[in-house]
């Protein structure tokens, strides 16, 4: 969210009436009350002063910015106020208070008030801002110089700003963005289900040497644990995005929802991602219903739970349930009835789609996908298993074949690669990609295609939702499978060494570099980061160690803290936060405990920024 989305001429008042702190407060709710973004401006008006009570919001320089999330408020809003007298608020440093930004942010589980809260705190701390604002005459020169309409003149390297790494976006597009990150959400606490249920099946089977689900004895054991998961994982994803959404009143709705409608309907993964949202969002209206101060206590833990799961659950049976088992059917049917050209199309769109980002977004989309039809159309991922290890292969056969196309570093990396291909990780390919990206993204899409294509071509089955060599044993038309991995690893093995040229031995000197940067102690680093993607695995230390490398290039301090999937290392604390110029936002699904940098300068990317222009980054000027 934007602060150049949400202010607005009808937002700024540059002669406040107030002459006390009650006075004031209740001026500049009514001013956003007058926007049309409060459903009840008395209610909001005492959610800020909820807010007060837990400590006072007036800062040094005559700054106040009062802030709440409320159910009260419909859509995201700021007002700026300017006092000419200035106003006794309780600042700390005990002046008066003369710049008034208030901030109004709907009750829920995201975080617009603290993106915007960083972005405001970004500019106050701007040499001469607070005197500028002060300053002006009219309302206009006040939204341009908050929305930096006029920008800035470009150095030599052209700065990253806060302004255009988040571009305005139109109000469609920030409902399309949010909802996206609730799916990222649900998606990446689903992941663990699947890999741990995928897995534990595979090996049970390959144990065997029989080539079907065991049924008695120990590995008959390990595949219930595995079928568990595969069970689950559904669940998981509805209530896990209603959770996103709706924090944990969401989850119960959700998640009862989304067995309902697997369970009963056969809805599949897409009626968990519609239960998901519905869930979610139902919660969401009914914390808008103001309740008595009795019954405060008891709305998130059997309210809202209660309501939201009759809710859910009654439009799962007496509406969608219906209609989406239909659809999942009738995709099912379209599915069955593809042949010849119809599959190549299919099997190049899904090969390129998994290769392209090796376990991002784009890949998860692909292979969610296939995973969730296995039970169905095995074919699917019979092609997409395949796809998803060409990548790591090629590259390690790349380095096997043209070891002077390679530096030292890259063919140990390579067979580290081999490794992971054969069990099924395609982030083994993404440290070349990062170096590389011109010349490895082409090979490893190529592959992927290739791979995928045969695949589909020679109806490989594979019947556990995962790729590798590792589900062989579960893998009708072993053969074409073994084929297909063997061309698309040799696809872009032959592409990457033809476009690569022989490099030097004498390196970057970064090769000897451990992966041990990064560890500034407390309070030291020039600049912090925090990278965080879906998987809370490779994209997230890939994105770090990019960050700490070109750092060490750069002669700079970093602190990179990670947000991955054995929880939050090398975490920032507020010492390094006092000391760092700004921190960047490495990310492809939310930031936890993101108030911690309201004080602070943000450069807000994704991982796959951080990892191909790090450097950039780095010395960017936000």
């Amino acid at each position: 969210m934007d602060i150049t989305t949400l202010i607005d001429t009808n937002a700024i008042c540059l002669e406040l009436k107030a002459h006390t702190k009650e006075q004031v407060l209740t001026e500049l709710v009514d001013i956003l009350d007058g926007t049309g973004k409060l459903a009840d401006k008395d209610q909001f008006l005492r959610d800020i002063w909820k807010r007060e009570q837990i400590g006072n919001t007036g800062f040094e320089e005559g700054i106040a910015i009062p802030h709440a999330k409320s159910r009260a408020v419909e859509q995201p809003g700021v007002v700026i106020g300017i006092s000419r007298r200035g106003i006794d608020y309780g600042a700390e440093d005990g002046e008066l208070s003369d710049v008034f930004i208030m901030l109004a942010s709907p009750d829920g589980n995201d975080h617009h008030h603290i993106e915007v809260l960083a972005q405001i705190s970004t500019k106050l701390v701007e040499d001469g801002f607070v005197a500028q604002l002060k300053a002006v005459d009219t309302i206009e020169q006040a939204l341009e110089l908050l929305t930096d309409i006029e920008g800035k003149k470009a150095d030599a390297v052209p700065p990253i700003t806060l302004n255009t790494i988040s571009a305005p976006l139109s109000p469609w597009k920030q409902r399309l963005a949010r909802a996206k990150e609730h799916l990222l959400f649900g998606t990446s606490h689903m992941i663990p289900f699947i890999v741990a249920g995928g897995v534990l099946l595979s090996l049970s089977v390959m144990m065997s040497g029989q080539g079907a689900v065991p049924s008695t004895g120990v590995l008959a054991d390990i595949a219930q644990m595995g079928i568990a998961g595969l069970t689950l994982f559904t669940v998981v994803l509805g209530g896990y995005i209603a959770y996103s959404i709706a924090d944990k009143p969401g989850l119960a709705p959700g998640m009862i929802g989304a067995w309902v409608a697997v369970s009963h309907y056969n809805t599949g993964f897409l009626g968990a991602i519609v239960v998901g949202f519905i869930a979610g969002y139902t919660v969401c209206a009914l914390k808008k219903i103001q309740l008595p101060d009795s019954m405060a206590s008891l709305s998130a833990i059997f309210i809202y739970p209660l309501i939201g799961t009759f809710v859910t659950c009654g439009a799962v049976m007496w509406v969608i349930g219906e209609p989406i088992a239909n659809a999942m059917a009738s995709l099912n049917d379209c599915l069955a009835g593809l042949a010849g050209s119809g599959k190549i199309l299919l099997g190049t769109v899904l090969g390129a789609m998994t290769a392209f980002d090796m376990g991002g977004p784009i890949n998860k989309v692909a292979t969610l996908f296939a995973q969730t039809q296995v039970n169905t159309q095995p074919w699917l991922m019979g092609g997409v298993g395949i796809a998803i290890c060409t990548p790591p292969l090629g590259m390690a056969l790349a380095t096997l074949l043209a070891p002077k196309k390679f530096k030292a570093d890259e063919r140990e990396a390579g067979k580290a690669a081999g490794i992971m291909g054969m069990i099924g990780i395609s982030e083994g390919a993404i440290p070349f990609a990062a170096s590389d990206p011109a010349r490895v993204l082409p090979a490893i899409v190529a592959g992927g295609i290739v791979g995928n294509v045969i695949g589909f071509m020679f109806h490989v089955l594979n019947h556990a939702p995962w790729g590798g060599w590792i589900v062989l044993p579960v893998v009708d038309g072993k053969l074409g499978y073994l084929f297909g991995t063997l061309a698309g690893a040799l696809t872009t093995a032959a592409i990457v060494i033809l476009l690569k040229k022989n490099v030097s031995e004498h390196n970057d000197g970064l090769s000897h570099v451990d992966g041990l940067l990064g560890s500034e102690g407390e309070g030291e680093a020039d600049i912090l980061a925090v990278t965080s993607c879906p998987s809370g695995v490779a994209h997230t230390f890939l994105a770090a160690k990019s960050l700490e490398k070109a750092a060490l290039a750069l002669g700079i301090k970093v602190k990179v803290e990670t947000q991955g999937a054995n929880g939050i290392n090398n975490r920032i604390t507020a010492k390094d936060v006092e000391r760092a110029r700004f921190v960047i936002f490495a990310h492809d699904v939310a930031i936890k405990d993101p108030e911690r940098f309201q004080n602070i300068k943000v450069v807000d990317v994704c991982t796959k920024e951080a990892m191909l222009n790090a450097t950039v980054l780095l010395m960017s000027k936000p």
